[in-house]
C-alpha cells in the first residue's frame, strides 16, 4: 500500500515583532490538526529559531512550509538570499538558534531555493520515534 501524501502547509512571515507569534499560532493549530500532540513543542522551537534567522538576517519574502507525513515533521523556511547561515558561538547574544534546531532535529540542511535558499529540519511526528 502506497504510503499517503504529507499533509502541507504554508505560512509568510512578517516583521519579527507580531510575526513570530503568528507563525507560533499557526504551526501549533497545523500540527494538533494533523499530529500526536507530543511533536509540536519540539516543533514551535524550530519554527521559532529558523523563521528567526530568516527575518533578521534573510533576504526578502521569508516563508514557512510545513510537511507534515507518517512519521516526519518537515520545517522549511524559505528566503531571498543566498547566503547560508552563520553558525555562531552561542552566547548572551544569541547564537543559540541553530545549535538548538541542531539538537531537536532529526536532520537538517540548507539548500539553494530559486535566488535565495531553505533552511530545513525534519523531527518526529510522533511520540513513539520521540521515544525510540
Amino acid at each position: 500500500m502506497e504510503s499517503p501524501a504529507p499533509l502541507v502547509a504554508e505560512c509568510a512571515l512578517t516583521d519579527p515583532a507580531g510575526g513570530l507569534a503568528a507563525v507560533r499560532r499557526f504551526t501549533r493549530l497545523a500540527l494538533l490538526a494533523w499530529t500526536d500532540a507530543t511533536a509540536v513543542d519540539d516543533v514551535l522551537l524550530a519554527v521559532t529559531e529558523l523563521a528567526t534567522n530568516a527575518l533578521q538576517h534573510g533576504g526578502a519574502n521569508p516563508v514557512l512550509r510545513l510537511s507534515v507525513g507518517a512519521e516526519r515533521i518537515r520545517v522549511e523556511v524559505f528566503d531571498d538570499d543566498p547566503a547560508p547561515p552563520v553558525r555562531r558561538p552561542a552566547g548572551d547574544d544569541g547564537g543559540w538558534g541553530l545549535a538548538l534546531v541542531d539538537r531537536l532535529a532529526l536532520d537538517w540542511g540548507i539548500a539553494r531555493h530559486g535566488r535565495g535558499k531553505v533552511v530545513w529540519c525534519a523531527l518526529p511526528a510522533t511520540s513513539a520515534e520521540l521515544a525510540g
